[in-house]
């Protein structure tokens, strides 16, 4: 199995995970463990960890540390396509637990669901205000249920309805029947004042498929994940034009993520000092720190600095602070030689091992190097273009800008050779790019 983003639990064996379910629950040491137990099987597909998960997910006790542990177990035996756990998991859509059964409909959608008995349970959960109705939406209309129609019809003449209901709604019905009557409200979704909303937004246009939508998408204000996801799962196979885009324009922008391309909120009227903008960087509404970020570089750095630098320690701890600090340092042309020693030693720690390889500021880490120091770039670019070394293709694609602009100094010989090797990497974007690279160097 992959490994997870944020996978930071201690480890555990697969018989340390099995011993611990195995314990009644007043030999735990934790109430914890059950959970952390669960977590870790992840890992270890196979007979007795199905075995031991359905037994969790059967057991009539309802204690605090089963359910919470219960919910993951759900979870992991549908990503392990478990589909005998179907009828085990179809019980606990008539659970209390009401994030029992958002797991649970969740993974009878992986599981790929076709028994009506189900289906009718979920489909007559939607009648219960209490239930996530999103969730639902979205678990049906991916199994195909067409009898899902007539609630979707009466959701879309609800406008008390939420934007995450509706939009959800919006999606199925082009999936279901084909039709865009109501696709455009998607845009107006996109751009939302509250950011979970256009997120919601972002994940409705993905599943509705309307590849014209996703110019509204690359433009929305919210982390590059959602972005980068549409991009991925959106974009057809085979080709690098579409809707007026070049497919590796597009990726170099979203990679780059300068707030100036993104559809921002009008609030720039707001004149912030620069102390409220750096503070604004750690901001978990991603919107508001592009805002920020877009004021902080129409600064200068002997401006930026001396407040920027008091808050170093700060950022080093936060992945969200790091992230737009990366494309701060990047994008302020004159710092000063203490500011660049001590950017260079942040940039450095952003790239290390102690760090998930799926973190969002990795690949603008590599691009923020490539500016202080394109001579440490060069040395890790192997290992940066190895897809055992540096699993997120986001990372290797940043690492390919980088070889790009290093190729166009120096025709490095060996630089060229990992080049050739990246055309065969297994991701459509890596490959591509650097057979794209290779083109433009020969002209």
């Amino acid at each position: 199995m992959k490994k997870r983003s944020f996978d930071n639990l201690p480890p555990l064996s697969k018989d340390e995970a099995l011993n611990i379910l195995a314990k009644p629950i007043s030999q735990l040491k934790l109430s914890s463990d059950y959970y952390k137990a669960v977590h870790h099987l992840y890992n270890f597909p196979g007979a007795d960890t199905e075995h031991a998960l359905l037994k969790l997910v059967e057991s009539p006790l309802n204690d605090e540390p089963i359910s919470i542990a219960r919910r993951k177990a759900v979870e992991i035996l549908a990503s392990h396509g478990c589909l005998n756990a179907i009828p085990a998991i179809g019980k606990c859509l008539e659970s209390f637990d009401t994030y029992l059964v958002e797991s649970s409909v969740w993974a009878l959608q992986e599981l790929g669901c076709k028994e009506q008995k189900l289906i009718n349970i979920m489909l007559n959960l939607l009648d219960d205000p209490k239930q996530n109705r999103r969730l639902l939406i979205q678990a049906l209309s991916n199994l195909g249920v067409m009898s899902l129609l007539p609630y979707i019809k009466l959701y879309l003449q609800d406008m008390s309805l939420s934007s995450g209901i509706l939009g959800a709604s919006i999606a199925a019905l082009n999936k279901l029947t084909g039709d865009t009557s109501n696709i455009k409200d998607l845009v107006k979704f996109l751009s939302l004042p509250n950011q979970n909303d256009r997120q919601c937004a972002v994940n409705d246009v993905i599943n509705s498929g309307e590849t014209n939508l996703l110019p509204y998408v690359l433009k929305t204000p919210v982390a590059p994940s959602f972005r980068i996801r549409a991009l991925n799962e959106m974009w057809p196979e085979g080709i690098e034009e579409l809707n007026g885009l070049d497919l590796f324009c597009v990726i170099d922008s979203l990679i780059r993520d300068d707030p100036n391309d993104l559809e921002l909120p009008n609030l720039e009227h707001e004149i912030s000092s620069t102390k409220d903008n750096i503070v604004s960087l750690f901001d978990t509404d991603f919107s508001k720190s592009c805002l920020a970020l877009r004021a902080l570089n129409k600064s200068n750095s002997e401006i930026i600095w001396p407040v920027l630098s008091q808050y170093l320690d700060e950022i080093k701890r936060d992945y969200g602070a790091l992230y737009f600090a990366m494309i701060l340092f990047r994008s302020i042309p004159d710092w000063n030689e203490e500011a660049l020693a001590k950017i260079r030693e942040v940039t450095l720690s952003c790239l290390g091992s102690q760090w998930p390889d799926f973190i969002k500021f990795k690949p603008v880490a590599i691009l923020a190097l490539m500016k202080q120091d394109p001579s440490v770039v060069s040395e890790n670019m192997s290992q940066w273009l190895n897809q055992d070394l540096t699993p997120y293709w986001v990372s290797r694609y940043a690492a390919l800008i980088a070889l790009e602009s290093l190729l166009e100094k120096e025709k490095n010989p060996n630089l060229i050779r990992i080049l050739l090797r990246s055309q065969r990497d297994p991701h459509r974007f890596i490959s591509g790019k650097a057979k794209r690279v290779e083109l433009k160097l020969l002209r």
